[in-house]
């Protein structure tokens, strides 16, 4: 390598994250809730007259229910409790489905309506057999809608708890909304998820999709949270995903930039293309940069921010060439016409901000192949960024890598090395097309690999290819826990990002929690995957400016995938914006073998002394558990750096090298 001159700069930003309100992601991962629906949405799949996942008492001879949707606090529904009889028990609904810590205090609230005074609330956490753990109550007015809080210390942890919320006197009472968190909760954020995703430190995070983005009414998710009104998650609704495909929009905008504030990252967030006008998109930028006179910056700081957030990155729509599923799905054409329209709605109203078009990496779509060309050539002088997006496999895998895990992990660690082929040609492409006018950059602003083993289905008539993999995606219960290969497969994209980072200067893993996380949860833990130490490891221990490295190594083929003369090592060097430390990472994608690197440093002094950080595992399908971490950045001081010297790299690994230079 020369450590002389640096080829470009290393754009901290390719080590984004994304978050989208999909499966347990924010719902059930970033945001402390543990009730769902807990704004009672007409959903009663049993017909128990109890807004799902809700559930009435067992013994219902002196208590009865109904879904209001005449009386409700956000305009949709609330529940209706009706205790009546000469009992004085305590009666009302209760939900379960999540874990509290005995000891751990947690914060309950409702809004609750009442026909009449002088009676009481209950707030209870109990076991399921029913056994109390904790019990608090609040007087009720009679009148108009109050919100009651409690606090709640159970006196033993419940595997699984039962949350109830219950009346001891007759009359009507409507619970318009319900809350239980974490009473240590950061703004409604989990606090131990938040110290994970600061311990990471993504750059930029990309929300509020996905696909979702292309249903999403931002103003629905702004204003007082318990009086938003829910929306279904499309393309992905019920029955896919959390909740029912509902989001209850308690994440909004506020909750989004300030969450991004709190870790330091650059807010990106996509605007309404499939279902969206430019006066919705304009709007939205109005209230996170306006001035607080504007009449949307005004409504912001109503909001209680009178501050402009100013909000660089926008995108306007999101992988709108999926053919059927994708919220306003339409041609190339018909995307660059309404694109510009809205692009200049959005700049007019801020002129400073960057825009990214959708554009198309892996030709999913069997309608548009040339996609690329037709948008940048109808639309590129408006354009600052095109979106690409990439998972491996790109649907399912092929037949002849299922049930295989030697090929099919020489497969997942080979992609990166096609992508950067392909990325190198449409960037080409991209610059033919704007005739040095204006060079497009890159945001590639989801990429990952499905952690499954899944072929294809058989097809059928009936479900296209788009629904099969939505079934597909059902079926994993949108649960993975990444693997050592999983990671090294992200840490070869990260190299691709680097390399090309002169025009790649953003990119967005998917996910950030849950789902594909690089953090996985559940109701009371938290763990990073080996995904997440990949990204933690490149995030802490990186250059900001990429050396010239020549690599000569060993290599494989693909045949399932057509693929030949993929290194078995990856090599890249950043340096430090000072100057003085050289970061050489180094991967082995060996699966069995440990490869011997002889190293050259020409153009500076290495120092002797230095350290190595190194990512490995017994096994390339190792992964990380809660309370269980086989994964991990391992970290030990080195002496022998020289101008030259021996490297041997365990096999299946990633390790950078800090080098001090002269």
């Amino acid at each position: 390598m020369d450590a002389r001159a640096p080829l470009h700069t290393v754009d901290p930003r390719i080590y984004g994250q994304f978050v989208e309100h999909f499966g347990r992601i924010i719902n059930g991962g970033l945001w402390a809730e543990l009730l769902r629906n807990r704004k009672f949405y007409p959903i009663d799949t049993q017909r128990r007259q109890v807004a799902d996942p809700w559930m009435p008492e067992t013994d219902r001879s002196n208590v009865s229910y109904a879904v209001d949707r005449w009386v409700s606090l956000n305009g949709i529904s609330a529940q209706r409790v009706l205790p009546h009889g000469n009992s004085r028990s305590w009666r009302g609904i209760s939900q379960t489905g999540f874990d509290v810590l005995g000891g751990r205090e947690y914060a309950a609230y409702a809004w609750i309506k009442a026909d009449r005074g002088d009676q009481n609330v209950a707030f209870r956490l109990e076991a399921a057999d029913g056994a109390v753990a904790a019990h608090a109550e609040a007087p009720l007015r009679h009148g108009d809608w109050q919100k009651v809080e409690a606090r709640l210390t159970p006196d033993r942890s419940l595997r699984p708890a039962v949350f109830r919320i219950a009346f001891n006197a007759v009359g009507i009472k409507w619970i318009g909304a319900a809350s239980l968190m974490p009473a240590d909760n950061v703004e409604g954020l989990r606090r131990d998820v938040l110290e994970l995703v600061k311990s990471m430190g993504p750059p930029v995070i990309r929300w509020p999709g996905g696909g979702y983005a292309d249903c999403y009414d931002w103003r629905r998710a702004v204003g007082d949270r318990d009086r938003r009104q829910p929306q279904p998650i499309l393309p992905f609704g019920q029955p896919y995903g959390y909740d029912h495909g509902m989001d209850p929009n308690d994440f909004g905008t506020d909750e989004y930039l300030r969450f991004c504030a709190r870790i330091g990252a650059d807010p990106y967030i996509t605007a309404n293309f499939g279902s969206g006008t430019p006066e919705m998109a304009a709007s939205w930028v109005e209230y996170c940069n306006g001035a607080a006179d504007s009449k949307w910056g005004a409504v912001r700081a109503v909001n209680g921010r009178r501050e402009p957030y100013r909000v660089k990155h926008w995108s306007i729509g999101n992988e709108i060439w999926l053919d059927p599923a994708q919220v306003g799905h339409t041609t190339a054409e018909g995307y660059a016409t309404y694109y510009v329209p809205i692009a200049k709605a959005m700049k007019a109203t801020d002129p400073t901000i960057a825009i990214t078009a959708v554009g198309q990496f892996d030709n999913v779509s069997a309608t548009e192949r040339n996609w690329n060309d037709i948008v940048l050539s109808a639309a590129w002088e408006h354009i600052d960024m095109l979106s690409l997006h990439h998972y491996y496999p790109t649907g399912y895998w092929p037949e002849a890598l299922v049930n295989r895990p030697i090929p099919a992990y020489l497969a997942v660690v080979a992609d990166p090395i096609r992508v950067e082929r392909s990325l190198k040609s449409l960037i080409a492409q991209a610059d033919r097309i704007t005739q040095g006018k204006k060079k497009i950059q890159i945001a590639f602003d989801e990429w990952n690999e499905w952690d499954w083993d899944y072929p294809r289905p058989v097809d059928s008539p009936e479900r296209s290819f788009v629904n099969q993999f939505i079934d597909t995606l059902n079926k994993s219960g949108l649960e993975f826990n990444h693997t050592l290969r999983d990671a090294l497969f992200g840490a070869r994209m990260l190299h691709v990002f680097m390399r090309n980072c002169e025009r790649l200067p953003i990119a967005a893993r998917t996910h950030m929690i849950n789902s594909l996380g690089a953090i996985r949860t559940d109701s009371t833990r938290a763990f990073v995957t080996a995904s997440g130490k990949i990204m933690e490891l490149y995030r802490k221990h990186a250059g900001t400016a990429l050396l010239s490295v020549e690599q000569r190594a060993p290599s494989y083929e693909v045949p399932e995938e057509g693929w030949r003369d993929i290194p078995y090592l990856d090599a890249a060097a950043t340096i430090s914006p000072d100057g003085r430390t050289l970061f050489l990472h180094l991967i082995n994608l060996h699966p069995k073998q440990s490869l011997n690197v002889q190293v050259h440093i020409d153009g500076r002094v290495p120092r002797p002394q230095g350290r190595i950080w190194e990512v490995a595992a017994e096994d390339f399908m190792s992964r990380n558990d809660f309370g269980r971490e086989t994964v991990t950045i391992r970290q030990r001081r080195a002496d022998g750096f020289g101008s030259a010297f021996l490297q041997v790299l365990p096999r299946h690994s990633a390790t950078t090298l800090e080098i001090g230079l002269q």
